[in-house]
């Protein structure tokens, strides 16, 4: 089986990363001795970050230049950007528990918590508080009601149409395991009698995105009769999905592909039982964020089911494929078909998956209750961007100086207010990457602002970004 998930994990990941100059997307190779985490101090440290004058590109306010054959030119930082550099680091957070266990987690969260200094933090409640300890975005816990599409006969054959496109993936293991997981038909090629799958990756490969068995057989069941082998096209755990190919001796229906999941959508979710019975789960996409670390880009949708299956693709009212669920955390994780189509794009043009690696977590500003949402835009004048919820230890980011609490804005491109947004604009400076065929030590600089909330200041800063086409989680 080929995989897009990269040689091993790390291979195409990115350690030190270099400042670049006042353009806020340039592909650079030099690494920064700031950077590279050797000890400078803070007069040393605007004369230490190299920078390259070279030609470049314009992509929706973000420039990315060639590959230059030197460094001829140093950037000085600006004293505001050395200040926002030694800011103060978070003390050292205890590891995720291995056992993944919810206690454990918990137990882990409350320990994180208790490491901040409460008295620091302001009153509790305080837009400070909220923001250093993730609190305050909407939470909405809607009961599960009956769609509109399912309300309707119009709505039922809709679903029923759509049904006609779901299909069962399995998984042999070794030891005659089998695993099981939902799959969509989204391309069938009446000439060759071959179609496309397109369903998650979890049955097949690793957290750590390696596959699973060399020798792994996938199946695929048309019905509870008609069973056929499939071939692995790729698969990415990064992101979560496979695409596979079957042959087919009769038609198959694909399925419609719409641009992606709307918050407060109604939406259906498909699965097949093992024995290919359909189950029909009816919910909304909640106001709720989940951030991991290079992972900030799933939406989450209300349906309960007796079924926890991932690979099931979730539909409008329309019948359009909007998303697709790729885990449950406990709520089901959905990955837009925005983003898949970018993925299957990639994967056709180059034979590789590149995602962005900035070592944060984030939540978005448009998440938070309107109560503090209020506060920042009569307060600080901020209207949208990307709370950091998390920084990665030693990352890049938090050795510019970006803290957990802070507020982040893409400058130019403040029409990004979604994390689904953010990562397809990534998604397209990554198809650059590739485009560029440049190695894993190239970045891409992308000016931002950086607003410390608790100090009243907002600093213009670059933030050096990789991209890796190995599916491997940098820190968990």
């Amino acid at each position: 089986m080929r995989s897009a998930a990269g040689d091993e994990p790390g291979s195409g990941g990115t350690t030190a990363l270099p400042i670049g100059e006042e353009s806020s997307g340039r592909l650079t190779r030099s690494r920064a001795r700031l950077l590279a985490g050797e000890k400078t101090e803070p007069k040393e440290a605007a004369q230490s970050v190299g920078d390259s004058r070279c030609k470049r590109r314009r992509v929706e306010g973000v420039s990315a230049g060639k590959n230059r054959a030197a460094e001829v030119g140093k950037r000085m930082l600006t004293a505001e950007e050395v200040a926002l550099a030694a800011r103060p680091l978070p003390p050292e957070e205890p590891p995720y528990p291995k056992s993944g266990d919810h206690a454990d987690v918990v137990a882990w969260i409350n320990a994180k918590d208790a490491l901040y200094n409460k008295d620091n933090l302001g009153e509790e409640g305080s837009l400070f508080n909220i923001l250093m300890l993730g609190r305050g975005k909407v939470r909405v816990k809607k009961s599960v009601a009956s769609a509109a599409s399912m309300e309707s006969m119009d709505g039922r054959d809709m679903i029923a149409d759509v049904a006609r496109s779901v299909v069962n993936v399995s998984a042999t293991e070794p030891d005659g395991k089998v695993l099981y997981t939902t799959g969509i038909i989204i391309e069938y090629d009446e000439i060759g009698k071959c179609a496309k799958i397109l369903s998650s990756s979890s049955f097949m490969c690793t957290k750590e995105g390696k596959l699973r068995h060399p020798d792994q057989k996938v199946l695929v069941h048309l019905s509870k009769d008609t069973v056929v082998e499939a071939r692995v096209l790729f698969f990415n755990g990064h992101y979560g999905i496979s695409l596979l190919d079957i042959s087919a001796l009769f038609t198959l229906v694909p399925a419609s592909l719409g641009s992606g999941p709307c918050y407060g959508q109604n939406v259906s979710v498909l699965d097949r039982e093992v024995d290919h019975a359909l189950v029909v789960s009816c919910g909304s996409i909640l106001c709720l964020e989940y951030p991991t670390f290079e992972r900030n880009h799933y939406v989450f949708t209300s349906y309960l089911s007796h079924l926890i299956c991932t690979g099931g693709p979730v539909i409008n009212n329309s019948g359009e494929v909007i998303g697709l669920v790729v885990k449950h955390i406990p709520q089901a994780a959905i990955v837009s078909t925005s983003i898949v189509r970018k993925c299957i794009q990639m994967w056709n043009q180059f034979g590789r998956i590149a995602h962005p690696i900035h070592h944060l977590k984030l939540t978005t500003v448009r998440m938070l209750d309107m109560v503090y949402r209020d506060e920042l835009w009569s307060r600080h004048s901020i209207r949208s961007g990307f709370i950091v919820a998390e920084v990665c230890p030693n990352s890049i980011a938090e050795k510019i100086g970006i803290r957990r609490g802070d507020v982040i804005e893409l400058i130019d491109l403040d029409h990004l207010s979604t994390v689904v947004e953010l990562e397809e604009f990534l998604l397209s400076l990554a198809w650059g990457f590739l485009e560029e065929k440049l190695d894993s030590s190239s970045m891409i600089d992308i000016k931002i602002r950086v607003h410390d909330i608790h100090a009243k200041t907002s600093v213009c800063t670059i933030l050096p970004m990789g991209f890796s086409d190995a599916a491997v989680r940098s820190y968990y």
